[in-house]
C-alpha cells in the first residue's frame, strides 16, 4: 500500500495484476482468516462442546496460508512483469511489445500459479466446514447466559477526560499544525496567520499545563475509548486528503475546457450497448483511461487523430465512468473507429478468431439475445436527469433513432461479410455501436450547453417522459 502511494511505483503497478494481488492480500488474509477465527471460536461455544479437531484447524491455517502466498506472489510477479513489458522500448525507439496479447501470454504461468493458490485456499475452508460440521454433530445448541469481561481500568480512565481535554491534548497540536499549514497555503492572509498562531499558542499553553498537573491520558487510549470521536477524526483526515486532490481540479477552469472537442453525446443505441458493457463486467478486464505516458499514448492513441492521453472533457457523459482498475485486455478509450464492425462481430463471437492467444471468453450468445426496447426512452430520460443535454425531441424520438442507427450498422456489417447476419435489435448490435463510439468527440454545441448547465437542466423534460411511460 505505501509503495503504491509513490507516484513512480503506481505508474508501474496501476492497471496490472499487482493491484489485484494487493487487494486480495486483505480479502484473503484479513477478512477470510478473521472470519475463520470467529467461526472456530464461536461454534464450539454455541453448541456446548469442544472443537472436533485442532489439528484440522492447524492444517486449514497452513494450507490456506500457502495458498495466499502463491496467490499474491504470482500476482505481484505478474503485475511487475506487465508494467515493465507495457513500457518497454527498443533501441529504435518503438514499443518492444506493441501487441497487447504478448503481455497476456507472458502471464500464463502466473495465472496457473494463482489457480493453484486459490484452490489451496478454498481447500482450507472446506476443511474448516468439515471440522465445524463434526463439531456441531458432537454437541447441542446452548441456550444460556454469557459473562462479559469487565472494562479494564485504562479504558475507564479514557472516559474521564472531557471533550475539551481531548481537543487540548498535546498530540492534537499536530492536527492543528496541519490545518494551519493547509489554511496558509490555500487562504494566505493576515487573518489566517494571526488566527492560526493564536490557536496554536492557546492549545500549546493548556497542553503544557495539563502535562505538569499529570492529568494527561495517553492519546492512543483516549481514541480507543472514544470510537465516535476516532471515527470523526479519521473522516476529517480523509476529507482533507480528498479536498487537497479534488479542489484544484474543480477550481481551475482549465481542468475541463469550455471549448475545443469534448465527448460525443451517446445515442439511444449506444446507451443500450453501454448498459450491456456494464452488465457483463467488461470494465473488470478493460480500462478506459489513457494515462499521460508515452508508451500508453503510442499504444492506444489514434495517430493523426487524437494520439494523446485522456482528458477530463472526454468523460462528461459517463455515469458512471468506466476507467477500470485492471487491464487483462487493452485499454478501450480510443477504440471507436479503429476497426470495422466485422472485426468486433467476430471478436465477440470468438475472440481467438481475430486475436491469437486471447483469453477473453466468447460472447456469441449476444448475437441472438434481444434488447428490451421498451426501456429505450426511459434510459434516455434517466440520462437527461443526470445532466446529459437531451432535449424533448431526443427523448420522444429515442425509439426511432435507435432502430435507424441499428439498421445502418447491420447493413454495413452485411457489406463487409454477407454471412455476418445480425438482427438490428440484438444485444451484439448495441454493443458494437457502443464500442465504436468510444473516444469519439464532438464540437461543443450541445456538449457546451451541458458543461455550463446544472444536472437539473433536463429534469423537467425527463420527468415528463418518465411519467408518460409510467415510471416514477
Amino acid at each position: 500500500g505505501p509503495l503504491l502511494s509513490i507516484k513512480s511505483v503506481s505508474a508501474l503497478g496501476h492497471y496490472t495484476d499487482w493491484i489485484i494481488g494487493h487487494v486480495h492480500g486483505g480479502t484473503l488474509g484479513w477478512n477470510g482468516f478473521m472470519a475463520a477465527g470467529m467461526f472456530y471460536w464461536m461454534v464450539p461455544r454455541l453448541w456446548g462442546t469442544k472443537l472436533h479437531s485442532k489439528s484440522l484447524a492447524d492444517s486449514h491455517f497452513w494450507i490456506a496460508t500457502l495458498g495466499i502466498v502463491l496467490y499474491m506472489g504470482s500476482m505481484w510477479v505478474a503485475g511487475i512483469t506487465q508494467g515493465l513489458m507495457w513500457r518497454a522500448w527498443t533501441d529504435e525507439a518503438v514499443l518492444q511489445y506493441p501487441n497487447f496479447v504478448e503481455t497476456v501470454v507472458a502471464m500464463s504461468p502466473m495465472y496457473w500459479t494463482r489457480l493453484v493458490g486459490g484452490s489451496l485456499y478454498l481447500i482450507g475452508f472446506l476443511i474448516m466446514a468439515y471440522n465445524l460440521f463434526k463439531t456441531v454433530r458432537s454437541g447441542s445448541p446452548v441456550n444460556g447466559q454469557a459473562t462479559v469481561v469487565d472494562v479494564p481500568e485504562w479504558r475507564k480512565s479514557t472516559t474521564d477526560v472531557s471533550t475539551l481535554g481531548m481537543l487540548l491534548h498535546p498530540a492534537m497540536l499536530l492536527v492543528y499544525g496541519g490545518l494551519f499549514a493547509f489554511m496558509v497555503i490555500w487562504f494566505p492572509s493576515t487573518a489566517t496567520y494571526v488566527g492560526g498562531i493564536v490557536v496554536l499558542s492557546v492549545v500549546g499553553l493548556f497542553s503544557v499545563r495539563a502535562q505538569k498537573q499529570g492529568r494527561t491520558v495517553g492519546f492512543h487510549h483516549m481514541l480507543e475509548g472514544r470510537p465516535l470521536m476516532f471515527t470523526s477524526l479519521t473522516l476529517v483526515a480523509v476529507l482533507i486528503g480528498g479536498i487537497v486532490e479534488i479542489v484544484p481540479a474543480v477550481m481551475l477552469e482549465q481542468a475541463v475546457p469550455m471549448g475545443g472537442r469534448v465527448q460525443a453525446l451517446y445515442t439511444p443505441l449506444e446507451l443500450a450497448g453501454r448498459d450491456i458493457y456494464v452488465r457483463d463486467g467488461c470494465y473488470t478486464c478493460h480500462s478506459q483511461m489513457i494515462r499521460p505516458f508515452l508508451d500508453e499514448t503510442v499504444r492506444y492513441g489514434r495517430p493523426g487523430v487524437d494520439a494523446d492521453y485522456s482528458r477530463p472533457e472526454e468523460f462528461i457523459y459517463d455515469h458512471p465512468f468506466q476507467w477500470g482498475s485492471k487491464r487483462t485486455g487493452p485499454d478501450l478509450h480510443r477504440e471507436g473507429g479503429k476497426r470495422n464492425h466485422l472485426w468486433h462481430y467476430r471478436h465477440m463471437i470468438d475472440p481467438r478468431a481475430v486475436v491469437d492467444g486471447s483469453i477473453m471468453p466468447a460472447y456469441g450468445w449476444m448475437k441472438d439475445a434481444k434488447v428490451d426496447l421498451s426501456q429505450t426512452s426511459t434510459r434516455v430520460a434517466l440520462m437527461a436527469r443526470l445532466g446529459l443535454p437531451f432535449d424533448k425531441n431526443d427523448l420522444l424520438t429515442a425509439d426511432e433513432k435507435y432502430q435507424e442507427q441499428a439498421e445502418l450498422i447491420v447493413a454495413e456489417l452485411a457489406t463487409q461479410d454477407e454471412t455476418a447476419i445480425l438482427a438490428w435489435d440484438s444485444e451484439l448490435t448495441a454493443l458494437i455501436a457502443y464500442l465504436q463510439q468510444l473516444g469519439q468527440t464532438a464540437l461543443p454545441d450541445k456538449a457546451d450547453t451541458a458543461l455550463h448547465s446544472t444536472p437539473e437542466a433536463g429534469l423537467d423534460t425527463a420527468t415528463e417522459v418518465l411519467a408518460a411511460g409510467g415510471v416514477q
